[in-house]
């Protein structure tokens, strides 16, 4: 081994001081980076979005009210038995955990549900169909359903596109969809 060796040695170990930190540097930023995007992507859903009353094909109507918080999403869907939301027939209150993926998406993992019947004929509805294997429903008493509707566990992959203050939303249990239909109501929620 040579001096001329060792100094080159010693020239290498100088530039690789320099090389790896740049390195480790350049990681944590991409690193945060992502980390950023998701954590902005939550931020943007963060908070409580409400959908406009609309009609079913039965010709009932519901509202749909889903909260974002942290990485959880609470879902109230209000059913009512006439055609403009004035009649209150069932609640229904879900709450799942999410996950942020891409830009405009985030998957799903079905929580808990539970059911409340708001009206007599609701009551007189669940009891004769053993509604969530339960026959002794009473009125605005609630009920845990999430065995009986047996998704708990289930994924659901989402699409989101948000304009100002509106959140459109469409989810499928077997892939991220690629779009959302922006006219679609029951898809159509707005900032509280």
């Amino acid at each position: 081994v040579t001096f001329h060796t060792i100094s080159q040695s010693f020239a290498m170990e100088d530039k690789m001081k320099y090389i790896i930190p740049i390195i480790i540097l350049s990681f944590v930023l991409l690193s945060c980076s992502k980390e950023d995007e998701k954590k902005s992507a939550t931020t943007e859903l963060e908070g409580t979005w409400k959908s406009a009353c609309y009609t079913n094909s039965d010709n009932t109507s519901a509202i749909v009210t889903p909260t974002f918080a942290g990485n959880v999403l609470t879902i109230t869907g209000e059913k009512h038995s006439d055609t403009s939301c004035a009649t209150d027939y069932r609640l229904r209150e879900e709450s799942h955990t999410f996950s942020m993926g891409d830009a405009g998406k985030f998957s799903l993992t079905i929580g808990t549900i539970k059911r409340t019947p708001q009206s007599s004929t609701a009551v007189t509805a669940y009891n004769s169909a053993s509604k969530c294997s339960a026959n002794d429903w009473e009125l605005n008493t609630a009920k845990d359903c999430t065995e009986a509707d047996g998704d708990q566990g289930d994924t659901y992959y989402c699409f989101y596109q948000l304009s100002g203050n509106t959140l459109y939303v469409n989810c499928d249990s077997s892939t991220y969809p690629t779009s959302v239909d922006t006219s679609k109501a029951s898809d159509t929620f707005t900032k509280q």
